[in-house]
């Protein structure tokens, strides 16, 4: 009887963390963020082959110095896409599990025996994601160059497979793991009260937003001067871009810490011009109750709508400044159209994979954060809500969510790509200072895409939780 009881005890003691072990939205992130880096890195080689087997671009001093710099730019912003995707994944997954952990800290566990717990999954998730998105990248990238080579659009580049590839798996394990150990010292501040608590994350204190809202600004002020830096420096050298693209990420992440500060902001003001239309004011009205549930929402469409933005604006501007460089002087840029042509070809098609592996991992996470939220939209049925009207309420706050993110994301994603076009070739033979190229079809394209995303997020996860019974909703967890 006690060998009985003592089995018992330790498969209870792991059963709260087989969800988080065993969550496919974890694993999948991971996956796609080493897809992504798989993706880029492989792409950045082509380039490099591309440009080599040019008669005039092959032989020069100046492409030799871009290439290299270009390759570690793909890198490192498939580097920290990772990272934030995989930071918002793990602060999604762990506020879902507030309750259960809660309750394991009033059935005697410790803060610390948690967090090693919840460190674990990252590990195992991460890993499992690495291999499983490098080798699926790696074979769609050499897939998608063998068909374009078939059509004549490239020339045959082979099979590639650059020895960035293992790094990079590496790296997204690690930056997963290190996620979910920052993330888990939440597990140390959890009350065991909490497990009493119906919903699943406390609002910031007034001190904490206030010193959140410093610590943004001063990411955004340095990260934005440091960008106007490196455009001045981009006249006098291409390294100027890896600057930029530091100086770049280290604004994006200002924009990300501020986003629960600034968020309830823009949705008081929208919940003041919709006090007459129920839904919408309800809408606004409950993404303030959770500001870092809608900031997490926001942010994984906002880096996916910057990401698309910032590459084809970038490329768009690049190719302008090529254009006016060639037609100032043909004889210095003579034969360079057919590789750009070629190159053009292949980061459309780089910017197409990013965008849809980007909207993947948003779609991963807002369908985790809407399931979370099953029992709270149970509640308003309960009170005499209609599932018309549940659908209505996500649908209006995930249009909230699209309309910040496509907003903010195009006006950094200009200002991104611009940087990155003018210091990439700010040091070339004839090159001057123009303004940032927007393609026109890139609204259409981020409107239309980052609309089905969102619908695509929330539409399965709403229409399962408003056909459960209402009384489901009010069964103690």
């Amino acid at each position: 009887m006690s060998r009985h009881r003592g089995r018992r005890r330790r498969g209870d003691h792991r059963l709260p963390f087989r969800v988080l072990v065993e969550d496919r939205a974890t694993v999948s992130v991971a996956a796609l963020s080493a897809g992504l880096g798989a993706l880029v890195v492989t792409g950045a080689d082509a380039a490099r082959r591309i440009v080599e087997l040019g008669a005039r671009t092959g032989s020069s001093a100046t492409v030799a110095l871009i290439l290299p710099v270009v390759a570690w730019v793909f890198i490192g912003v498939a580097l920290y896409v990772s990272a934030v995707v995989a930071s918002n994944t793990c602060a999604t997954v762990i506020a879902g599990q507030t309750r259960s952990l809660a309750l394991q800290r009033v059935l005697g566990a410790t803060g610390t025996h948690l967090r090693w717990q919840v460190t674990r999954t990252g590990m195992v998730s991460g890993l499992v994601g690495a291999v499983v998105g490098t080798v699926a990248g790696a074979l769609v990238a050499d897939a998608g160059l063998a068909v374009a080579a078939a059509l004549g659009s490239l020339p045959p580049l082979g099979l590639l497979a650059p020895p960035a590839l293992v790094p990079i798996g590496l790296l997204v394990a690690a930056i997963t793991t290190a996620a979910f150990r920052i993330g888990s010292r939440a597990v140390l501040g959890i009350p065991p009260l909490r497990a009493l608590d119906a919903g699943i994350e406390a609002p910031p204190g007034a001190s904490r937003s206030v010193g959140r809202a410093v610590t943004a600004g001063a990411l955004f002020v340095v990260g934005g001067a440091g960008l106007g830096v490196a455009v001045v420096l981009g006249a006098s050298t291409v390294d100027a871009l890896l600057l930029a693209v530091a100086c770049g990420a280290l604004s994006f992440t200002g924009v990300v810490v501020a986003s629960p500060v600034l968020l309830p902001a823009v949705l008081r003001l929208v919940a003041a011009a919709s006090a007459r239309s129920v839904v919408p004011a309800m809408a606004a009205r409950n993404s303030l109750r959770a500001p870092k549930r809608t900031a997490r929402t926001t942010v994984g469409l906002l880096i996916a709508v910057t990401l698309m933005a910032t590459f084809s604006v970038g490329f768009a501007t690049y190719a302008a400044m090529l254009q006016q460089q060639a037609a100032d002087d043909p004889e210095y840029y003579r034969g360079i159209q057919e590789q750009f042509d070629q190159l053009a070809v292949m980061f459309t098609g780089l910017v197409g994979a990013a965008g849809v592996i980007a909207a993947a991992g948003v779609v991963a996470v807002t369908a985790l954060t809407i399931a979370q939220r099953s029992r709270e939209l149970g509640l308003l049925r309960v009170v005499g809500a209609t599932r018309g009207q549940v659908r209505a309420l996500v649908l209006v706050e995930t249009a909230i969510t699209i309309a910040v993110a496509v907003v903010l994301g195009v006006l950094l994603g200009t200002a991104y790509g611009w940087a990155g076009a003018y210091t990439l070739l700010g040091a070339t033979k004839g090159a001057t200072l123009t303004a940032p190229v927007v393609p026109g079809r890139l609204l259409v394209v981020v409107l239309v895409g980052a609309s089905a995303t969102g619908l695509a997020a929330a539409l399965g996860p709403a229409a399962r939780a408003v056909r459960a019974a209402p009384v489901a909703a009010l069964r103690y967890e």
